[in-house]
């Protein structure tokens, strides 16, 4: 995989929280997210009221790595807002008297994975996958990806045979994929149709084998069976 990193080229916006993650202040960059209004509209409340319900349990887990002091390799996180794809990371702030708040850096995206919605499209199309690589955020042109899981509130991306970290949901990855390439074939999993080595029977499931180096064999429940192989031509 080559991987892209170029967040260092795109507008950088801060948000400051106290210690009850209350927002105090805001840069101007940030506004261009999520407008100025409704920025001073939520000074003195909690940063909540600015995310979207499904980007609030992202938020909180991320206040508390960073009040934990915990690092991990993907100390930042990608959320929605809902239809921004936002890179978002926390740290926290010292003062005199021990920890003092907590700021907010995040950079908009979209532009970057996403494609211009057209007629009749209500989100975007993904065009590229963020992940997580070596600490940095990597974008994945989709068609390297054979395989995507579900992984609670995130999902796992097989690239070539190496699986990676996204922050975004399987559900949201699936509503802005619209290439036609890739088929959600059970709950927790989407498949590259162009990935598919091999498809065995095991009892009344089928069960796919992606190319490449990636061991996972991947279920495809019942009300999935009858559009997989309309599409594969079974």
């Amino acid at each position: 995989m080559q991987p892209q990193y170029i967040l260092n080229k795109l507008p950088l916006g801060v948000a400051v929280l106290d210690h009850e993650c209350r927002l105090i202040s805001f840069s101007q960059s940030a506004c261009g997210v999520f407008g100025e209004e409704e920025l001073r509209a939520a000074l003195g409340k909690t940063i909540h009221s600015i995310h979207h319900e499904s980007s609030r349990a992202k938020i909180d887990w991320l206040l508390a790595q960073a009040a934990s002091g915990e690092t991990l390799d993907y100390a930042s996180m990608l959320i929605n807002v809902p239809d921004t794809v936002l890179q978002l990371r926390v740290q926290r702030l010292m003062g005199a008297d021990g920890a003092d708040g907590y700021c907010l850096v995040f950079y908009d995206i979209t532009d970057l994975t996403s494609s211009p919605a057209v007629d009749g499209e209500r989100r975007r199309s993904l065009i590229k996958l963020p992940v997580s690589h070596n600490g940095r955020t990597a974008l994945v042109d989709i068609s390297k990806v054979s395989l995507l899981l579900a992984d609670g509130h995130y999902t796992e991306i097989c690239v070539e045979g190496t699986h990676h970290f996204c922050g975004l949901s399987l559900a949201q990855l699936q509503v802005r994929l619209h290439d036609p390439r890739f088929l959600k074939v059970h709950r927790s999993s989407i498949v590259n149709l162009d990935h598919i080595e091999t498809i065995r029977r095991s009892g009344d499931q089928f069960m796919l084998a992606m190319m490449g180096s990636c061991k996972h064999e991947i279920p495809v429940s019942r009300a999935h069976q009858s559009e997989l192989r309309d599409r594969l031509g079974i």
